[in-house]
């Protein structure tokens, strides 16, 4: 009897111990984490890799993180160019990916890319690193490289999302064959979801959608073209990158004659910058989180975030 009872325990903390392991689907930031948990609704639970409130710009993998990608069996994230540092991971440890920006006609999801387009990127976050130092090169990266930076948050996009949910619940049908017609109801049923949120959108934005605004850094240009709203300008073309002084100088000129009615912070970043700036104007502030931090995973969840940043959008633009 003592035997039996010794060797059940054993049996159900190794089956915990390997079910604990197990991190069958992961994402690398929480909105790819709830687009994902959308598709597998009653297949997979899906865990994210970036803790909340840290910065997909900035991030230093841990011993720990490289060991739950080890034990993920497939990994959502946006791709190389955003998360550079996940490329060298993914290679090493063999995981199969679906990147959100994939190079169109590249097939593989081993993570395998041209050699000479990794070191282009390499060259192109030295040259981040090098225009911290220098404001004017910095202003003339603003110019350049702007738009660029605003397609590197493409979850912020509907119209990216829809396309990407159809993209991702073929590649996850065939990761989870016997959940095929499951994972089609949930997209049906997300795919559904958006649009009713995108015509509520719309309506909701529409009395404010001419009002100016400033955002943090340019992660907004998806969201805000696709409602039609007026952002006249951000602090920083990227949240690791500090502003010139020529350009801050044109902010306070924007915020004295162009009309700007709000002003939004993010949550990960200290307001220092954005108090400094709108100090002596009649402006009011809100707060914009691009990467969901305070949203749990749920049936719904994408479209309760996307709602909550209509919502700050609407309040906030209101108030003029």
């Amino acid at each position: 009897m003592t035997h039996k009872f010794t060797a059940t325990i054993a049996a159900s903390l190794f089956l915990a111990s390997t079910q604990a392991q197990a991190d069958t689907v992961m994402a690398s930031v929480k909105p790819l984490s709830l687009i994902t948990a959308e598709l597998l609704a009653n297949v997979a639970e899906v865990d994210t890799l970036l803790p909340d409130g840290a910065s997909p710009h900035d991030f230093a993998l841990r011993p720990s993180d490289r060991k739950r990608l080890n034990n993920t069996e497939l990994l959502i994230w946006v791709g190389p160019e955003i998360e550079p540092y996940l490329e060298k991971v993914i290679d090493a440890s063999g995981v199969e990916h679906v990147a959100m920006l994939e190079e169109h006609g590249n097939d593989d999801h081993k993570g395998h890319y041209h050699e000479e387009e990794h070191d282009h990127e390499e060259e192109h976050h030295k040259d981040h690193e090098h225009e911290e130092d220098h404001h004017d090169a910095h202003e003339a990266h603003d110019d350049h490289e702007g738009h660029d930076h605003a397609g590197f948050h493409p979850w912020l996009d509907i119209e990216a999302v829809e396309h990407f949910a159809e993209e991702l619940s073929v590649e996850l049908q065939h990761h989870f064959p016997n959940h095929a017609d499951q994972i089609k109801q949930n997209e049906d049923t997300f795919l559904a979801s958006l649009q009713q949120f995108e015509i509520n959108a719309k309506k909701q934005l529409e009395p404010v959608h001419e009002n100016g605004f400033l955002v943090f850094h340019d992660a907004y240009d998806g969201f805000v073209n696709h409602f039609d709203l007026n952002q006249v300008g951000y602090f920083t073309v990227s949240p690791e990158l500090k502003p010139g002084a020529k350009h801050l100088a044109e902010l306070r000129e924007k915020l004295e004659h162009s009309g700007v009615s709000c002003v939004f912070k993010e949550p990960q970043f200290t307001p220092a910058l954005i108090d400094s700036i709108t100090r002596g104007f009649d402006v009011h502030v809100g707060e914009l989180d691009p990467l969901a931090s305070d949203v749990a995973l749920a049936r719904g969840a994408y479209v309760k975030y996307m709602q909550g940043l209509v919502d700050e959008f609407s309040e906030c633009l209101a108030q003029r």
